[in-house]
């Protein structure tokens, strides 16, 4: 995958002193070392929960199966698969009261059972990833794949996980109306500990779109270098006609890699958005339960809504930052050596005309994530919220 830097025949000095291809590799920076070790804690807090059951093989440079994680993790589910059953079947006695905890609370339920049965095949996604990552800091010559925003939209998943626990606090008040003191505490510990594991979930998605979206930056970045060495190649006109078909030749290789490459992350890509759909589907549906449920008729309520709407709104710009960072026009407008090397303009013309042309959509079972979706939901979310309101009112003041 990597090609040496651009040199000319006669010694081994650059033919562009701007050209920026590094001859080795650097070392991991502050920031990077920082995320990396951000992503293995998010990691760790999964396993102790229960919610992942691989393990990274350091030697190996891998993600494997853990037969004790698998185990720990089946025994989690059990326990709270069937207390969650006990629970439900005694709010079927106050359902008009406790309905939205149900629910959602099923919900999050099912979402952790799916996550347990595909577990395989999320391990085999890490795995093509890491070779993903590998490829691209090759191409870079670089290992530094994140940057500030990337580390900044991770610490906001975090910090979405720690907003959304903190509602927890608004479900003391509801169960407290169905059950005694000591239930109702056993109950708000279930309901925790399935929210937990819910949310760290949807956070393990969060993360590898972000990783994603890193990945696709750097690829804009050698996308660049590659356009801007063609466009000073085309202005080097004193060079010999063996060293400019030379440079020209591993343009066009270097080139040959990066299609390769762009191809395998739209692959890795897809594959992920496909398997997350129904996470995703679940976290929306659990995002709009307040609006059809709660009514803000105090500070705890409207805070309620307002974590809802932000989560659902965080959710959404992962998703359009991700199909804007796949897009490739932007990168490519600049590529200017088709008139002197007909092999070059043929892989161009590939690079151009594949099927990664068209920018990444997140998509559940058909339906498209974008921003017109969200204002729809918002719309609809809103209006729900000030229905319930409108009731509120008119129950504490009849006329």
């Amino acid at each position: 995958m990597g090609h040496p830097p651009f040199t000319s025949l006669k010694g081994g000095k650059s033919v562009f002193g701007s050209i920026v291809w590094p001859s080795a590799m650097r070392e991991v920076n502050l920031l990077n070392r920082f995320t990396r070790q951000f992503l293995f804690l998010i990691v760790l807090v999964t396993q102790i929960c229960g919610v992942t059951t691989f393990v990274y093989n350091s030697k190996a440079q891998c993600f494997r199966h853990s037969g004790f994680l698998r185990f720990y993790s089946s025994l989690v589910l059990i326990f709270l698969t069937l207390f969650l059953m006990v629970t439900t079947s005694k709010m079927l006695d106050n359902l008009q009261a406790v309905w939205p905890y149900a629910v959602g609370s099923v919900v999050m339920l099912v979402v952790r059972i799916q996550g347990f049965l595909e577990s395989a095949e999320i391990v085999e996604l890490l795995n093509q990833m890491l070779r993903m990552m590998r490829q691209v800091n090759l191409m870079a010559r670089h290992p530094n794949l994140f940057r500030l925003k990337h580390l900044l939209l991770l610490l906001l998943a975090l910090q979405n996980l720690l907003r959304s626990l903190n509602t927890i606090v608004g479900i003391n008040k509801r169960s407290a109306e169905a059950y005694d003191t000591l239930l109702n505490s056993v109950v708000l510990l279930n309901v925790l500990a399935v929210l937990l594991s819910f949310l760290l979930q949807i956070t393990i998605n969060i993360c590898l779109f972000v990783v994603l979206i890193a990945t696709y930056s750097e690829l804009h970045h050698c996308t660049r270098r590659i356009s801007n060495d063609m466009d000073k190649l085309r202005l080097y006109s004193v060079l010999e006609s063996g060293q400019f078909m030379v440079l020209v030749k591993q343009l066009q290789g270097i080139t040959e890699n990066l299609i390769r490459l762009r191809h395998n992350v739209f692959r890795i890509t897809v594959r992920i958005t496909r398997h997350f759909r129904f996470h995703w589907l679940c976290a929306i549906i659990y995002g709009l339960i307040p609006f059809f449920s709660l009514t803000a008729k105090d500070q705890n309520g409207f805070y309620f809504l307002i974590i809802s709407a932000l989560n659902i709104i965080f959710q959404w710009t992962i998703f359009a930052i991700l199909s804007r960072e796949s897009r490739i026009t932007r990168s490519l407008c600049t590529f200017h050596l088709t008139n002197y090397h007909m092999e070059t303009a043929r892989t161009i013309d590939e690079l151009l005309h594949q099927e990664i042309w068209e920018r990444i959509t997140v998509t559940i079972y058909g339906v498209t994530l974008d921003t017109k979706l969200l204002f729809k939901l918002l719309s609809i979310s809103a209006f729900c919220a000030f229905v319930n309101r409108l009731e509120y009112l008119h129950i504490q003041c009849p006329q």
